[in-house]
């Protein structure tokens, strides 16, 4: 029995770590996050209702294109109501270093205006969303260190430190194993301890053959304003004129 009792000891510890030895590596979960979202080309249909902390809310309905080439991505948005934002249109296009060039025309004004690296963290047209997260929510092996917190049977916790922290300090993504898409996204500041934003995915839908995140939700910590983000049409690898992904059509609404 003393020989018996080592050797049942070495199986037990050898059963117990298994499912954590077994685990995909953080890196290769985030690389699976992203690819399952990405598409040569999209154009979505969108619908935004902004609520405040009193529970006040407002609808704004806008349409996304989106075409990626020689692994460069860029999209156009444009809102289509209500009446004071119409016609308000905002162009990110991925450069060469995979850093996203930015601009937005306001019809108010009659013109286009470039967001500054300092402003990408304004909010995008009085939404939870900032600049930044309109390029990105999550990050891929070249732009952060992935470290797996938790795994549970259906789901996967990684904690991801940007190389480059002008946005964000850290994000937490909790993952559905058997999607690949966020379920949520904690966005800590820059100090990496202090919660700022927090995105849930509330509903998953078969869209054209593929999972999407049909509703989402995106809420600021201190203010407990919220931003509901509901997909209502979703077309994928499409034909795309890649002349809507310019600052001439930003101006001009003419492709």
């Amino acid at each position: 029995m003393k020989r018996v009792r080592p050797m049942l000891l070495a199986l037990l510890i050898f059963t117990l770590t298994l499912p954590l030895m077994a685990a995909e590596q953080p890196q290769e979960i985030m690389k699976k996050v992203m690819e399952v979202q990405s598409s040569n080309s999209s154009a979505l249909e969108l619908l935004l209702t902004l609520t405040d902390a009193g529970g006040q809310a407002r609808e704004r309905q806008l349409q996304t294109l989106s075409l990626t080439e020689e692994g460069r991505t860029s999209s156009i948005t444009v809102f289509l109501s209500p009446a004071s934002v119409k016609n308000t249109r905002f162009l990110s296009v991925e450069n060469s270093t995979g850093k996203s060039e930015q601009w937005i025309y306001l019809p108010a004004l009659k013109r286009v205006k470039r967001i500054a690296a300092n402003e990408e963290g304004g909010s995008f047209m009085g939404s939870d969303f900032s600049y930044s997260d309109m390029a990105s929510t999550t990050y891929d092996a070249t732009e952060a260190t992935h470290t797996l917190l938790e795994e549970t049977a259906t789901t996967y916790t990684i904690r991801s430190v940007p190389f480059d922290k002008s946005s964000y300090g850290k994000t937490e993504t909790t993952v559905d194993k058997s999607t690949y898409l966020p379920l949520q996204v904690d966005f800590y500041a820059k100090d990496g301890l202090t919660l700022e934003k927090q995105l849930v995915t509330q509903k998953m839908e078969q869209m054209q053959g593929r999972w999407v995140p049909k509703v989402l939700t995106m809420t600021t910590v201190a203010s407990g304003h919220t931003t509901r983000l509901e997909i209502l049409q979703a077309q994928y690898d499409i034909a795309m004129n890649s002349n809507y992904f310019t600052t001439k059509f930003l101006e001009t609404g003419r492709p």
